[in-house]
């Protein structure tokens, strides 16, 4: 079945009708979120994992585990040996049943974790949570059940109404004293806010009911990190947009939003990185100036990946 067709996509990406229910406890509707839900939390899991560095994790915390795409993933990329924490309000193999909202330790999670994942979870606390009481959560979680020295990874739909959501949390856990390690280059308030059409996602490449990539917004978290700031990375922050004679992309840095552009007749060896950017990715400008809020790539700019 297409993926507009299934209940679960209607329920959770169309009208939305499903979010915040116990949909997981109908088997049918556990069925299709495992087979088109789950493998897009799995290859967004993926993508964010092999963008940041970090340690090998002893202890995993898995919030709002549904089907276990999380687990998966941890298991795949850190080995067995990985102590894993799985709670959700509905049952399943290997769930604490717990409820996220009854206090910020769910009942039953004991001690603290170097990684905690909470994955298409806040959204679904929206009609029982406004945004400062899903930033005072998330504060919480990483105040309370977080290592020191460790990471809480925050994923979202890529829809806008949930990744400007999760946009309003980022500022509000910066405000707290919070650092966030991406995708964000600077620790200011997000510029993508300033324009009620803008919102920030990444995309990884996968198969998924008959589609080739899975879009998503995502938070990495830590207690502390440096405050210095690397004015030539930026990250893309949209998809190859080619006019007629120019190629451009929309950046994200430390100096905020930009339009990155580099007309056809100034493309060369030096700028040619830019022919395989996407959505997500780095790009490593030294030297190039910014003028307004935009970046015009010259024939003798460098352009660098990472």
């Amino acid at each position: 079945m297409r993926p507009g067709k299934t209940r679960i996509h209607r329920g959770l990406v169309g009208d939305r009708t499903l979010v915040g229910s116990r949909y997981l406890s109908q088997p049918d509707l556990r069925r299709e979120y495992d087979s088109e839900i789950a493998p897009r939390t799995e290859a967004a899991l993926r993508r964010i994992l092999g963008q940041v560095e970090l340690p090998l994790p002893r202890r995993v915390l898995d919030l709002g585990a549904g089907t276990g795409a999380t687990a998966r993933v941890v298991r795949s990329c850190f080995g067995d040996a990985v102590e894993l924490v799985a709670v959700d309000k509905v049952p399943g193999p290997g769930i604490l049943v717990a409820d996220v909202l009854r206090g910020v330790r769910p009942a039953g999670v004991s001690g603290c974790f170097d990684l905690i994942v909470a994955a298409h979870l806040l959204n679904e606390l929206s009609e029982r949570l406004d945004l400062e009481g899903r930033a005072r959560l998330v504060a919480g979680w990483c105040r309370d059940l977080l290592q020191p020295d460790g990471t809480c990874i925050v994923i979202e739909p890529a829809l806008r109404d949930t990744s400007r959501a999760l946009l309003g949390v980022r500022d509000r856990l910066l405000a707290a004293g919070l650092h966030v390690a991406a995708p964000c280059f600077c620790q200011t308030p997000c510029p993508a806010l300033l324009r009620d059409r803008d919102w920030c996602h990444d995309s990884a490449e996968v198969v998924v009911a008959g589609r080739s990539r899975v879009d998503f917004s995502y938070l990495i978290l830590r207690q502390s990190g440096t405050k210095e700031i690397d004015r030539n990375r930026y990250r893309v922050v949209s998809d190859p947009l080619k006019d007629k004679g120019r190629l451009r992309f929309f950046v994200c840095g430390a100096t905020g939003r930009l339009v990155l552009m580099r007309l056809d007749r100034d493309r060369s060896a030096a700028n040619q990185a830019l022919d395989r950017m996407h959505r997500g990715d780095i790009i490593v400008l030294p030297n190039v100036p910014v003028q307004d809020d935009s970046i015009r790539i010259a024939p003798d700019s460098t352009v660098g990946i990472g």
